[in-house]
């Protein structure tokens, strides 16, 4: 069993009688009009539900949604960034807008389609990364980073990655302090997110809302708290 089921199995044998356990549901990041390059997309990530369930795969990737471009119904490619967070591609040119339907052809997203977009993110300028674990009522563990200053206009998403550059987790964008890894209590972890420790050596890249990635961060270690 992947580890968003496993981890909710194990929160729920030891939570407490007033901690509730969410499941994970499919949510657009991506703003609405954002003009998004043919290398680009629409970004949908696995977000923390009361509602939401805890099926096989990843949550973000929704096969059964679909692009509408004027008259035509598109299957868009889906490519995984990171565990619990995809982008749909829009490779489409011409078009005064592009809108992603779900199952129910409810409209989740309406980007405008270019053949260009503005200059790509710059890779993230870290300033601090370190692990805390927390031991109260409600605890958990997490990777967080102090950014050199505030996360640039337009990302969406800080993904963790090992040294390799294979993501491992990711946390949402703004502020100067984020964190790419939390397993907070009662929250279920996107299915294929591996957590993240003190002296692991990890890179770093922003995710856009236009569904580009930046270049990564050189190699890192996590500082203990």
């Amino acid at each position: 069993m992947k580890l968003a089921l496993v981890t909710l199995l194990a929160l729920a044998a030891d939570a407490h009688a007033d901690c509730a356990v969410s499941g994970l549901a499919a949510r657009v990041l991506t703003p609405a009009s954002t003009v998004v390059p043919g290398d680009g997309g629409i970004v949908v990530a696995a977000m923390n539900d009361r509602s939401g369930k805890l099926d096989p795969g990843d949550a973000a990737v929704q096969p059964g949604w679909r692009l509408r471009v004027g008259s035509d119904m598109i299957k868009p490619p889906i490519a995984t960034i990171a565990p619990g967070l995809a982008v749909y591609r829009v490779a489409v040119a011409n078009a005064y807008d592009a809108k992603l339907e779900d199952d129910h052809h409810t409209v989740v997203a309406t980007v405008k389609p270019a053949r260009r977009g503005g200059d790509a993110l710059a890779a993230p300028a870290i300033k601090r990364i370190w692990y805390l674990e927390q031991h109260s009522r409600h605890g958990g563990t997490a990777v967080t980073v102090e950014l050199a200053g505030d996360a640039p206009t337009g990302a969406v998403a800080l993904v963790l990655a090992d040294a390799k550059g294979t993501p491992r987790s990711w946390g949402p964008a703004g502020g100067t302090t984020l964190s790419p890894f939390s397993s907070p209590d009662c929250a279920a972890l996107p299915n294929g997110t591996i957590p993240s420790k003190a002296g692991d050596k990890v890179t770093l890249f922003w995710l856009g809302a236009d569904g580009r990635v930046s270049p990564a961060t050189k190699p890192l270690v996590v500082e203990p708290k």
